[in-house]
């Protein structure tokens, strides 16, 4: 995954989007990128890779919440996608 800027900007864009999406339908590919996002941003974190520490966790967890809000059972809703 190949993102533009830093991670904290791309997972303020990304949590802003859910925020105002919820309860919307998105794109499979949406909630993909989501998840590639969270992963690349956990990654970071473990490693000695710049990141603005905090803020992405916070973000990281609100990110989180939002795709938790979207698939409370652990598994994709047809109300939740396209």
């Amino acid at each position: 995954m190949e993102i533009h800027g830093t991670i904290a900007v791309n997972l303020r864009a990304a949590v802003a989007s859910a925020k105002r999406l919820h309860g919307q339908p998105v794109y499979r590919e949406t909630l993909a990128y989501w998840g590639d996002l969270l992963d690349k941003a956990r990654r970071a974190r473990g490693r000695d890779v710049a990141t603005d520490g905090e803020e992405v966790d916070r973000l990281v967890f609100q990110l989180e919440a939002e795709l938790e809000a979207r698939n409370p059972e652990g598994r994709l809703q047809a109300a939740a996608i396209l």
